[in-house]
């Protein structure tokens, strides 16, 4: 996990980094046995998610080192712009994850209802930067206070879960800024209103 993660810090190899650091998720789902778990499975659908993301910033970086300068490319298919569009649906996952789970109060029905506005519109591509950065604060206000394992005793049972729901969001908080950075992509409305 640190070599992909370096990997994909450094820029280097990032198809193997991401293709690392998934092998890496699939063998923690069933290392903690929780592969069937329904909340378990959004997380991990969202880390893929922003996996995804990062090979599509990786794949755009490479075609643009590998084309010669001021040339058009000749009808390539950019297929990063697939890997970015599936990496946003899947992005949003996590927070559908918060929103089926726990007691529903009024505030929560109000970020609930808020967040999947702005999931809403991260999935289609509309204002996406925004509605990212906009994700980014929620989940990071709603990680803090909900996976807060360093209030958790040291020896209690469940301080590793909590702590590795933490790491989780985080991840997850990474890839949507990662869609911050790169943009929705090619399928997505904000890319079909500057073609008009």
């Amino acid at each position: 996990m640190l070599v992909c993660s370096g990997m994909a810090i450094v820029r280097k190899h990032t198809e193997v980094a991401v293709g690392g650091l998934f092998l890496v998720v699939v063998s923690q789902a069933l290392a903690y046995g929780f592969a069937f778990d329904f909340d378990f499975f959004l997380r991990n659908l969202s880390i893929t998610g922003a996996l995804l993301m990062l090979l599509s910033e990786g794949l755009s970086a490479s075609r643009r080192k590998s084309m010669f300068a001021g040339l058009p490319a000749l009808s390539e298919v950019d297929r990063s712009q697939y890997f970015q569009l599936a990496g946003r649906i899947l992005l949003i996952l996590l927070f559908l994850s918060f929103v089926l789970s726990g007691e529903m109060t009024w505030l929560r029905a109000l970020f609930s209802l808020v967040g999947l506005v702005a999931c809403v519109m991260v999935a289609v591509g509309f204002k996406a930067k925004w509605s990212a950065m906009f994700m980014v604060m929620l989940l990071s206000l709603i990680n803090i206070f909900a996976n807060n394992w360093w209030d958790i005793d040291y020896n209690a049972s469940h301080r590793d879960f909590v702590k590795y729901d933490f790491f989780q969001t985080l991840s997850i908080v990474g890839g949507f800024l990662l869609l911050v950075s790169i943009g929705p992509g090619g399928i997505s409305v904000d890319e079909k209103k500057k073609a008009f």
